[in-house]
């Protein structure tokens, strides 16, 4: 259909379509390249906050929406950026066109609890608009079941669909733009010193965005993984390179970023043995998925097991607790709500392992009440009280 190179995906988040003017810098921005031939394929989100304004829409109506009617809700955010993004196109003189999951019939089915696309039905279609100069504005986030039903791709889908189209029409390379300028070693809202990160491979992005940095949708980094697609994470509002993320990382950098996530609720089982057998095999059958556990032993052969998980997961999560609890004859079980989670994310993690017992030196006397090495990510479970002097000991020792 394309040969590689030969159309250029790019992706615009929400506040880079913020408001009308932004639009319009967008579409300048555009604009320069398709004038100078360049076929484009431009993937929108909905502007600023108007998903969530949406959905408070929805619930203003209904506290229990059904999940089609909210997706048809939800999804029509998109189409109008898609529409004004092609019409301030048009305005400049570029042949452009919104287009929407129907348009395209981009086919999703469920995985898990989110849709995926899995098909672009009406491809040719989208390959005979993009003759040179030309730019196809597609309305992210969304798809279409084989019913003709809209759905939504989850927080984030819009990344998805750019990386999918890419797929789809042969290309290697996907551009995001957003308002952060790349990949930095902290938070630069929380770290002053934070600087950017060149290059990072697939995993080291997939944990990063699965602990807490928001830059990218995990599924879309998955998806670009499997089909060997390199991600330019790149500023809306200037020029300067961004960050690549790709099958190659930055072998120098032991260690990439540190990342924080607010999200996690942590339950200690205390007073037990080492979780037996069967504890691990009924855990690993639940519909969470705990991404932190640790045992720390005590001098009587008695201990504690730490769980973290998602607070989304926190319904079927803490009862199981509980059972396990009262099936171990645990001494007592805690919950704690007050945690930040910190995880340093990085290869060097998995080569060098003695870079965990530095790193844990960094805390001095903050205690956590969970650290775990996994691989290349090292997490720590700290007072949210002490997340910023948490964070700058540990960004120090990452870029001494």
């Amino acid at each position: 259909m394309f040969a590689n190179g030969d159309v250029l995906v790019q992706k615009f988040g929400g506040s880079s379509m913020g408001s009308v003017e932004r639009i319009a810098k967008v579409a300048e921005r555009i604009a320069v390249r398709a004038s100078r031939g360049s076929r484009l394929v431009v993937v929108v989100s909905a502007m600023g906050d108007t998903t969530d304004d949406l959905i408070e829409l929805m619930n203003k109506v209904t506290p229990q929406p059904d999940r089609r009617e909210l997706d048809n809700v939800m999804a029509t955010g998109e189409m109008v950026s898609a529409s004004l993004m092609a019409s301030a196109l048009t305005q400049l003189g570029i042949r452009a066109r919104s287009y929407n999951a129907f348009n395209l019939h981009l086919l999703s089915e469920l995985q898990g609890d989110d849709y995926n696309i899995v098909q672009i039905g009406r491809r040719n279609n989208l390959a005979r608009f993009l003759e040179p100069g030309s730019v196809a504005v597609v309305a992210g986030f969304q798809g279409i079941t084989a019913d003709g039903d809209l759905t939504t791709l989850g927080r984030g889908g819009s990344d998805l669909t750019a990386v999918v189209l890419a797929r789809e029409l042969g290309q290697k390379v996907c551009e995001k733009y957003t308002d952060e300028d790349g990949i930095y070693t902290a938070d630069p809202r929380i770290i002053s010193d934070a600087h950017k990160v060149w290059h990072l491979n697939y995993d080291e992005m997939l944990t990063l965005a699965a602990f807490g940095n928001g830059i990218l949708h995990p599924r879309a980094v998955s998806s670009a993984r499997d089909c060997a697609i390199r991600i330019h994470v790149r500023s809306s509002f200037s020029q300067a390179e961004g960050s690549v993320v790709g099958p190659d990382g930055d072998d120098q950098l032991a260690v990439k970023s540190i990342t924080c996530d607010n999200r996690f609720v942590y339950t200690r089982i205390h007073g037990i043995a080492k979780p037996d057998e069967r504890f691990m095999r009924e855990l690993a059958e639940q519909p969470f998925v705990p991404p932190l556990l640790q045992w720390k032993p005590a001098d009587n052969h008695q201990g504690s097991f730490r769980i973290g998980f998602r607070r989304a997961d926190a319904f079927s999560a803490i009862p199981f607790c509980w059972e396990q609890a009262s099936r171990l004859g645990a001494e007592e079980v805690d919950s704690f709500a007050n945690l930040s989670t910190l995880s340093l994310v990085g290869c060097g993690l998995q080569t060098r392992p003695d870079l965990a017992a530095v790193f844990g030196r960094c805390l001095g006397s903050i205690t956590p009440v969970v650290e775990q090495h996994d691989g290349i990510r090292l997490s720590f479970a700290i007072d949210k009280n002490q997340l910023k002097p948490a964070m700058e000991s540990l960004h120090q020792a990452i870029v001494r």
